[in-house]
């Protein structure tokens, strides 16, 4: 059936249509990445001792060529399921916060920092054992695009990273060390990765819970607007979807793209009602 059909005979967008039908195709990507990213487990690294998923843990690194993999087509599933949830809650309302009285500074505008000298010298104290570093928190998926930047070049600026040297009027320059071309199979560190991945993931399995989400950070919006205070107006950047492929670019097409661009329409679409421009 269309999206654009409706079962009450009404011209107009079958939500529930769209709905479905994207996260039925958003579903295996958003696996594929899971399983690129290596959350995961793989049987390689078991002995034969063990039971499955016992006594392994995935590697903290990735290979380069994994690790940009993944995030070239991230960025666009993280927008394509950004927009979805924008019409998942197209309905949604929430109450306005009661927004807190902005704090005014007072008091002196220097303030007095103890210096101390160092003339005394304290016994050594007893070596502390250190603390077990707490595991990563898991991250919140972001309901926000991210806004241009107007102070980035146009143009990747792309420099050597090895110094030159020279004797004026002697020799010319050499490079005081020889520039290695970053090899694919280079180690990348895949925490932050994973756990954007994590957060993808999630955020796709209860889309009415991030909606909620979404109907709470309008409210605030509103709230704060009504106070005269600045603040963003839409999650979604203004101009083309964030994370489509643009023309000409070295990534190849993908089926991510044609999803994001039909949820970047009807993103908009369910915001129409809200624009009081």
């Amino acid at each position: 059936m269309s999206v654009w059909d409706r079962s009450d005979g009404e011209s107009g967008i079958d939500w529930d249509g769209v709905i479905e039908r994207n996260v039925r195709l958003l579903g295996p990507i958003v696996a594929t990445l899971c399983v690129m990213a290596g959350l995961f487990e793989r049987p390689s690294a078991r002995s034969h001792s063990e039971g499955p998923g016992e006594g392994y843990l995935p590697s903290p690194t990735l290979p380069r060529r994994w690790h940009r993999a993944v995030y070239r087509l991230l960025r666009a599933a993280e927008a394509a399921v950004r927009r979805l949830i924008i019409v998942v809650g197209r309905d949604m309302v929430a109450a306005e916060p009661v927004l807190a009285p902005l704090k005014t500074r007072s008091g002196p505008l220097v303030t007095h920092i103890p210096v101390r000298p160092g003339l005394g010298l304290a016994c050594a104290g007893p070596a502390e054992v250190p603390a077990e570093a707490n595991p990563p928190r898991k991250l919140a998926f972001s309901l926000l695009d991210p806004l241009p930047d107007p102070t980035r070049p146009p143009f990747l600026m792309r420099s050597s990273g090895v110094p030159r040297m020279s004797v004026p009027g002697w020799t010319p320059l050499f490079p005081v060390a020889p520039r290695h071309e970053p090899s694919p199979n280079d180690p990348i560190d895949a925490g932050y990765l994973r756990r954007r991945v994590d957060a993808l993931s999630r955020a796709l399995a209860d889309l009415p819970r991030q909606a909620q989400r979404l109907a709470r950070w309008r409210a605030r919006c509103e709230a704060l607007r009504k106070a005269r205070r600045v603040r963003r107006l839409s999650t979604l950047r203004p101009g083309r979807a964030y994370g489509l492929r643009r023309p000409g670019s070295p990534r190849p097409e993908h089926p991510i793209d044609d999803i994001l661009r039909d949820l970047h329409y009807f993103a908009w679409e369910a915001q129409e009602p809200r624009d009081t421009s």
